[in-house]
């Protein structure tokens, strides 16, 4: 395992970044949430940063990650946009938030 929560990390294909609030394995993968989103990502598309200059406004980054997955063709509810629980589709071999 590459990272720990609380850790700084940013994801530098859309410069999201973030503290690790929750590591979660699934299929023999590792994911990490991070709190600036609440979206799982790959660990193996995170990169650990000294600190993690989260934004002032973690929804619209939600919001963003959200359209982005759309243009991809992922699916995302209302439910999940509002905090509920996420079942992840792991039958694929796409990782991390792209």
């Amino acid at each position: 395992m590459r990272f720990k929560e609380g850790d700084a990390v940013v994801y530098e294909k859309t410069g999201t970044r973030g503290h690790i609030t929750k590591i979660v394995e699934m299929d023999g993968k590792i994911w990490a949430e991070l709190d600036s989103t609440g979206l799982l990502y790959d660990e193996n598309v995170l990169e650990l940063t000294e600190e993690a200059a989260v934004a002032e406004e973690p929804r619209k980054i939600f919001k963003e990650e959200r359209a982005r997955a759309k243009e991809e063709g992922a699916e995302v509810s209302e439910e999940q946009l509002k905090g509920g629980d996420m079942t992840i589709d792991t039958s694929g071999s796409c990782s991390g938030a792209g």
